[in-house]
């Protein structure tokens, strides 16, 4: 996709404001119990009006809300697609890339010349070209972020949460993968994995 920077910045816009469409039809698709089941995987202090988190904070229970689901049962953002399957635009391709957006630790390498940062996914390899604004203002080459991304048109957004981690961190998830032997797409496919690198965006630091 051969776009000048303005026209990137143009199209994130459109694509960041049809992220939010579709997770807020996505959220409201939800239970409130099972938001409220996440708040507590979280470790946040709630109450039934959801009134004593920040809107930040909350954002990470929806993501595993709205993006993760037990065992045979569908996840809310697959529902939303499947209710809305003839999007135009940069609609469908914001929900394919919604659907199909996965969880991983990575590493920013430098900025991108037209916008947006460089990413080294540094679990399972590779690099990718990340549009967010929020994250580029706030992680200089160096910083080690976990967050679930999608790719949208050539380059990726993220679903809307990131946890800044630090090298230690990443040195111990890979210490795990490499003591069990686990596939690192087993282990970022797992619920359980977001879950605990949201408590550390949050400040509850798993061991």
């Amino acid at each position: 996709m051969a776009l000048t920077g303005d026209e990137i910045r143009d199209f994130y816009a459109r694509c960041a404001a049809a992220r939010l469409r579709l997770q807020d039809l996505a959220v409201r698709a939800t239970p409130k119990e099972k938001v409220l089941d996440q708040m507590r995987r979280l470790g946040l202090t709630l109450d039934q009006e959801m009134g004593q988190v920040s809107d930040e904070e909350l954002a990470f229970a929806f993501d595993l809300a709205i993006h993760t689901a037990p065992p045979g049962r569908s996840r809310a953002i697959d529902r939303v697609a499947k209710q809305h399957a003839r999007l135009p635009g940069e609609g469908a391709l914001v929900l394919n890339a919604l659907t199909h957006a996965w969880v991983s630790i990575f590493r920013v390498l430098d900025r991108h010349p037209e916008e947006g940062l460089i990413l080294e996914d540094a679990l399972l390899g590779g690099e990718v070209w990340l549009v967010d604004q929020n994250i580029a203002e706030t992680a200089p080459p160096g910083t080690v972020i976990a967050s679930r991304i999608g790719r949208v048109a050539g380059f990726c957004i993220s679903c809307g949460v990131v946890a800044h981690l630090d090298e230690s961190r990443l040195a111990g998830v890979r210490g795990t993968l490499e003591r069990s032997g686990l596939p690192a797409a087993d282990l970022l496919a797992d619920p359980r994995f977001a879950a605990m690198m949201w408590q550390d965006g949050l400040g509850f630091r798993i061991a």
